[in-house]
């Protein structure tokens, strides 16, 4: 006869919530990071200037944030990581504000140096502070929990901006971001503790329970240092985020020119909001899938993960070249978009999840570099195109799928994933 008490399994209500307020951190950061996508021809005609430097504002705001995340970051550290979230925040609302109140160019550029300033101390932080809500065997869910904050800005965000910005005006859907930060801003400060007694301050560690771990069977062998809480092994989280790098430019370098190329493809301009909406509801479910498996197999749901978008991008890559006409080429550039999407939504958690697990106690500045790199990914991935764009729409999707095939080759010969954390009992058998 034995007894024992298991660690709880699941995330309570209370947590769930704060996770939830800490998704809409990253829906609002986002909203604003892609907010002149859809806007950009009535932007362009308000402020007189030509729509490509519109695009600047773009690539722009990548290039800043990769540069200044990792020194931000450390300039963060002086505080509490909550209160470096709050402060990320308000400087958001200082720029949206700008953007809403913006009647040059200078302005709408200063604007956007602002958000990106504190992206990566926003990017770094978001994670490890959802992991401090959660039991460390829930890492991944809560990880993921948060990322899809990022995937409903694909999906109701980007559009939503659009429509409204269509009905009131850019400058308006500015201001109104604004005031929907500060109601985020405010979640935050409850989220995290950050007020009266009891409040929380979160540290490097997730809190979690107490409840010591070990590695979920997932097929990979346990290595020093792969548990959160101990000492960062930063040749391998180096290594991930590399993998990270090269994975991001991939996708980049054909998301960047989606319309461009989802008409090349179909044959007709009309099919691209279309598709859009395909790609951000597959990233829902993509984001959804991988908070059930990260936490277990992170391995070999990335390694699943991977190869899905591998096949995407080579089925989007196949379209053009289909009999039947538009219909048939229009349902391809679905599935395609469709397991494109679902599977770049859902890799985002696994490697940042994979990056605090390397990185121990020091998951902030593991994280910040990881940001870097997806920054740097997404500036290289955008300019790798825009130089294949004067060639051949079609070469970009081809050129995707050659470098995911690259990451999924390295994925399953080094295993850089780390292994998974499962409770186990928290005392000792008792047998009579």
């Amino acid at each position: 006869m034995s007894t024992g008490t298991a660690a709880p399994a699941r995330i309570d209500a209370s947590a769930a919530a704060r996770l939830a307020v800490l998704a809409g951190a990253t829906f609002v950061y986002v909203t604003f990071e892609v907010f002149p996508v859809g806007l950009i021809q009535d932007i362009a005609g308000s402020l007189d200037v030509p729509t490509g430097r519109v695009g600047l504002l773009i690539s722009g705001y990548a290039v800043v944030a990769a540069v200044v995340t990792m020194p931000t970051v450390a300039l963060a550290a002086r505080v509490s990581r909550g209160t470096a979230l709050v402060v990320s925040l308000l400087v958001l609302v200082v720029a949206e504000v700008l953007a809403g109140f913006a009647t040059s160019y200078s302005v709408m550029v200063v604007s956007r140096v602002a958000a990106a300033l504190t992206h990566g101390v926003l990017w770094s932080l978001i994670a490890p502070a959802a992991a401090t809500l959660v039991p460390r065997h829930r890492v991944g869910t809560a990880t993921a929990a948060v990322f899809g904050g990022s995937t409903l800005a694909a999906i109701v965000g980007s559009p939503g901006t659009t429509l409204v910005g269509e009905l009131i005006g850019w400058r308006a859907t500015a201001l109104a971001l604004a005031a929907a930060t500060v109601a985020v801003t405010v979640g935050v400060v409850w989220a995290l503790g950050l007020y009266g007694r009891g409040r929380r301050t979160p540290g490097p560690e997730p809190e979690g329970d107490g409840t010591p771990a070990e590695p979920e069977g997932d097929g990979t062998p346990e290595r020093p240092d792969d548990r959160i809480g101990g000492r960062a092994h930063w040749p391998r989280v180096l290594t991930l985020c590399a993998v990270a790098v090269v994975l991001i430019s991939a996708h980049f370098l054909s998301y960047t020119y989606f319309a461009v190329l989802v008409t090349d493809v179909t044959g007709t301009s009309g099919a691209t909001v279309g598709l859009l909406a395909v790609f951000g509801g597959a990233g829902a479910v993509g984001t959804w899938l991988v908070g059930r498996y990260n936490d277990t197999v992170p391995q070999r749901t990335a390694s699943v993960t991977i190869a899905v978008f591998a096949g995407g991008t080579g089925l989007l890559a196949l379209a053009s070249g289909l009999g039947g006409g538009v219909m048939a080429r229009g349902t391809a550039a679905a599935v395609a978009v469709a397991l494109w999407g679902g599977a770049f939504a859902a890799v985002g958690p696994v490697f940042q999840t994979g990056v605090m697990r390397l990185a121990g106690s020091d998951a902030d500045r593991a994280s910040s570099v990881y940001v870097t790199g997806f920054q740097i990914g997404i500036a290289s991935g955008s300019a790798l195109g825009a130089a294949l764009l004067g060639r051949s729409s079609l070469w970009l999707p081809v050129v995707s799928t050659v470098l995911v095939t690259v990451v999924l080759l390295i994925v399953l010969v080094r295993r850089p994933v780390p292994v998974a954390e499962k409770p186990v009992d928290r005392y000792s058998a008792v047998h009579s």
